[in-house]
């Protein structure tokens, strides 16, 4: 797994759609349980960026930076919800910066993703945020944040990488925050993905092995957990990941965590 930044904070871990659309091979990284390198190159589009932060010195010093930056344009600055929505609505940026430290106000990190996601799903969401703890980092991610980013110790550079990963579609999270993530889904029940009908998704067999994978098992380790051979695991992981539209475990995790069912509903055949 490639490092981005010298910090060390945040790693790539997830496959672009682009490389998705490309075909299997890289898939097949992922399915071997092996760690990705991260795309080595991006699309020069102009990515529209909102900053939403309620402190105006932090916005413009970002929103002066971009201005420098090819590649990046800002579609706005919103300092409080009013602002955010007209923006959001009015603009349907690419990415949204959420630099906030406020967690009880009507501008928190959580509203803000909750209210994005709302009106506009096709923005993808960075936090940019210092003393995130294991509940804050397992929130985000599941209000739909696409990364995480220490504010205090990421520089302009790992931040620009982060916002053109996260546009190609890309899940941008440190090794620490999918241990949480996986840590989070250990002592729940049985977890069950369905799809946005509330229809089950895996059989019964993909199920066993998409739990066993949330855990953060090894093709061997579930091979050995479900007596079958690693040959049949890495074929039961081709198949999930193909229902569920992901090309990554990590992205599996998110998606399972989002579509969550109760343990009666019926399995997919």
């Amino acid at each position: 797994m490639r490092s981005n930044g010298t910090n060390n904070e945040a790693e790539v871990l997830t496959f672009s759609n682009r490389e998705k659309r490309s075909g299997l091979e890289g898939a097949s990284r992922q399915i071997e349980g092996k760690e990705m390198e991260s795309c080595s190159t991006f699309s020069q589009a102009n990515i529209s960026i909102v900053i939403a932060d309620s402190m105006a010195i932090t916005s413009e010093l970002l929103m002066q930076a971009f201005s420098q930056k090819p590649g990046f344009k800002i579609a706005g600055c919103p300092r409080n919800l009013d602002e955010l929505v007209e923006i959001v609505s009015e603009h349907a940026p690419d990415v949204a910066l959420i630099k906030s430290s406020d967690k009880k106000g009507t501008f928190t990190p959580l509203v803000i993703l909750e209210t994005i996601h709302n009106l506009c799903p096709s923005t993808r969401s960075i936090v940019l945020s210092s003393n995130t703890t294991r509940e804050d980092i397992v929130a985000y991610f599941h209000a739909q944040a696409r990364g995480i980013l220490a504010a205090d110790l990421t520089d302009f550079a790992t931040l620009c990488r982060c916002i053109r990963s996260v546009y190609e579609g890309q899940i941008w999270a440190s090794a620490k925050q999918l241990t949480y993530l996986i840590e989070s889904l250990s002592g729940l029940k049985p977890m069950q993905i369905v799809n946005a009908d509330g229809q089950m998704v895996l059989s019964a067999r993909e199920q066993e092995v998409f739990r066993l994978l949330a855990e953060g098992r090894s093709n061997r380790a579930m091979a050995t957990a479900l007596k079958l051979s690693e040959h049949t695991i890495k074929n039961h992981l081709f198949h999930i990941f193909y229902k569920l539209g992901v090309s990554s475990r990590t992205e599996a995790i998110l998606y399972g965590m989002r579509r969550r069912s109760l343990p009666e509903q019926k399995n997919a055949s």
